[in-house]
């Protein structure tokens, strides 16, 4: 995605595959808070397993929260390259700069970090341990940890492209859904049709069609790939759950409640 972005709930990083469980997490597992920021002008936002990064309206990168493992390089440690574009992933973050070069920073595990020289990409996006991008002439290159083929993007020409735990997924020219990589619950068997936004959470996925109707799939332990009887135009995805923004401006979550996430603030 180039230019100015919001991307919100990018949180599924260390969550693998999920089994149907109804267990709840205790009351003091289950404490969260809301923190604000009073600095405006933030062009683009993305979280990682347990770290943030936000483009400031200088275009410089600001991070914040930890390395899972402080024995690898630390995510909150962004390079000093204005970029337009973030997505994070498990310890690690990557985004473009205007000439669409990918600048990714944190754990270099698996070569995830290792972006091609001299490709010029128009949006990327972050798995659990690796990364694709869609270049200039629209096809997508992947690198880093290539399990379950993870890495290995059909040919085509796409628009948008998006990560789970070890699979992508991604919108053709013609609208249509192409995933590849970890399919043990179907998350990389998508539906047909004709599509304009694109949401992957940890092994559930949701596509928003030229009619606004979403469909999902994958894991529904949660009622994370149950169709949500709304019209959205636009989406993301979290580790368990989906949220979506209707036309009009309002926003609607579902799936996973087990740490508030679908509890939106009552203003805006």
């Amino acid at each position: 995605m180039r230019g100015t972005a919001l991307v919100f709930g990018l949180a599924f990083f260390g969550c693998g595959p999920q089994d149907s469980s109804d267990s709840k997490p205790d009351s003091e597992a289950s404490s969260f808070s809301v923190q604000t920021s009073t600095e405006a002008g933030w062009l683009a936002i993305a979280t990682g397993f347990d770290h943030t990064c936000a483009v400031d309206s200088s275009n410089q990168v600001q991070c914040w929260g930890k390395s899972k493992n402080e024995a690898r390089e630390d995510p909150t440690l962004p390079p000093e390259d204005p970029l337009v574009s973030l997505d994070a992933g498990m310890e690690f973050a990557c985004g473009l700069d205007s000439e669409g070069t990918a600048h990714c920073w944190g754990d270099s595990t698996f070569g995830k970090t290792t972006s091609p020289n001299g490709t010029e990409f128009l949006e990327i996006a972050t798995g659990y341990g690796h990364t694709c991008g869609i270049q200039a002439d629209q096809s997508i290159d992947c690198w880093g940890w290539g399990g379950y083929d993870a890495t290995v993007a059909p040919e085509g020409e796409f628009t948008a492209v998006q990560g789970g735990y070890h699979y992508m997924c991604a919108i053709n020219t013609d609208g249509g859904l192409q995933c590849w990589g970890f399919d043990f619950a179907d998350q990389a068997s998508p539906p047909v049709g004709e599509f304009s936004a694109l949401s992957a959470a940890s092994d559930s996925a949701c596509a928003v069609a030229l009619t606004g109707e979403v469909s999902c799939w994958g894991n529904n332990s949660f009622g994370q790939a149950t169709d949500p009887p709304l019209l959205l135009q636009a989406i993301d995805g979290g580790a368990r759950h989906h949220c979506g923004i209707t036309d009009s401006g309002e926003g609607h979550c579902w799936g996973d409640n087990s740490y508030g996430q679908l509890d939106l603030p009552e203003e805006t």
